[in-house]
């Protein structure tokens, strides 16, 4: 059997919205088809579309609908053996490859859709599936109006945040669903960036936020802690702060017995030394420094601006003059940049208040969320890049998140098929 580049789901868009010429539709062994109801699309497990209605030689039937591109998958699928199969009353496909078709198929009536779909849509699908671009839509996307597009980006967001909370989710009941622990693990997490999210998570799970709790009045306490939970203690440099923290650490550890994470998960190359993660982590125990009760302060916030102030806070000044222990550098204030702060709101703050938002069914706090997106400034980034280069402009976070949803969810997996500019491009008049 020969691969086709139609897809099983493109039988399914074209049932659903009722594209097929229906006229003169014969069964694979002769019989007069008529479609009464096209039936119910399933999402689930089981026949594609159930409680259709079909005329069959002048006889109505009542039933579910099996589609597949060739009618030999009712057989590699297992069809035969499944009872959720039993009620079928049509298997559609597009290709009819079976010849013994019946006495393997249970006598389920099938047609074939070859050569029964509109000319454009099946071009315009194949153009689409076979794209070379990153985005299989580039050549058409300019024909689009570009506000519904915009309509769309809400539904995306939320996708995305959605999708988001299913980690939160994860670290929230790791947290023992103690919602300062849980924002604070996330917020970790987001300070280091894309290459040491990894590594980061693992310093705020290997440092009860209790601990910090117990020493908010005690700055080198903290700092001592959170560097020697990264490991970074470990050397023997003669700074004056380098030992300080070094000697702190080891009294602490002895007291909570703990035990710092592999140094070597951490990562310097290629990075522009203010994201460093001696840097962000100096940022970080700067904050817990500066706030005590970060979620509730956050959740409590009245204004994006508010959020903003709570976020801000400066490292020790030893790093204006560092970037790595042991090494000076040029003088440069080490305070958390409003871009970062925008990007920490993005991926931290704004998730987890949605998500407690979901938790607790408090409308609000989902709407705070969307808020703060639209505060803050567009992440810069290469997908972003990709949509500009296509005229969609991103002048927000609430952009840039719904450009991201778009092109990783469905662009990068051809899913244009559910994509709402998909389905514009599939319906673009032609004439």
């Amino acid at each position: 059997m020969d691969l086709s580049p139609i897809k099983e789901d493109f039988l399914h868009y074209l049932w659903r919205l009722k594209k097929i010429n229906t006229h003169d539709l014969v069964t694979t062994d002769g019989k007069l088809i008529n479609i009464v109801h096209f039936g119910t699309y399933n999402t689930d497990s089981g026949p594609d579309f159930f409680n259709a209605k079909i005329g069959i030689d002048g006889t109505v039937w009542a039933g579910n609908i099996e589609m597949h591109v060739f009618s030999s998958d009712w057989v590699r699928h297992r069809h035969q053996h499944d009872k959720a199969y039993e009620n079928v009353i049509l298997h559609v496909v597009y290709e009819h490859d079976l010849k013994d078709h019946n006495s393997l198929v249970q006598n389920i009536p099938t047609i074939e859709l070859k050569g029964k779909i509109p000319k454009s849509y099946l071009d315009t699908y194949l153009h689409l599936m076979q794209s070379s671009a990153t985005i299989p839509c580039s050549n058409n996307i300019r024909y689009i109006d570009h506000q519904k597009i915009e309509f769309w980006k809400y539904a995306l967001v939320i996708e995305r945040l959605q999708s988001k909370s299913e980690h939160i989710h994860t670290i929230f009941d790791q947290c023992g669903q103690d919602w300062e622990s849980t924002l604070y693990v996330i917020l970790a997490r987001y300070f280091g960036s894309k290459v040491n999210t990894e590594p980061f998570e693992m310093v705020a799970k290997s440092l009860p936020l209790s601990y910090i709790f117990k020493n908010k009045n005690n700055r080198e306490t903290i700092d001592a802690l959170v560097f020697g939970q990264a490991g970074m203690l470990m050397a023997d440099y003669k700074d004056d702060y380098f030992m300080a923290l070094k000697k702190e650490y080891q009294h602490q550890q002895a007291k909570y017995m703990l035990s710092p994470i592999n140094p070597v998960a951490w990562k310097f190359s290629k990075m522009r030394p203010i994201n460093f993660p001696t840097v962000r982590l100096a940022q970080f125990s700067a904050l817990l420094y500066k706030v005590s009760y970060l979620f509730s302060q956050i959740k409590e916030s009245e204004s994006p601006a508010d959020i903003k102030a709570i976020l801000t806070s400066k490292p020790h000044e030893y790093w204006d003059d560092h970037y790595r222990f042991g090494i000076e550098s040029i003088h440069i204030n080490k305070r958390i940049s409003d871009d970062f702060i925008d990007l920490l709101i993005i991926n931290a703050v704004a998730p987890v208040l949605y998500f407690y938002g979901k938790v607790n069914n408090e409308e609000r706090f989902i709407d705070k969320s969307i808020q703060l997106l639209e505060s803050v400034g567009s992440e810069v980034n290469n997908i972003v890049d990709e949509w500009k280069a296509l005229g969609l402009k991103s002048k927000t976070g609430f952009d840039s998140q719904a450009m991201i949803q778009l092109k990783t969810k469905y662009c990068s997996n051809f899913k244009c098929l559910d994509c709402k500019i998909g389905h514009e491009i599939m319906n673009l008049d032609r004439n």
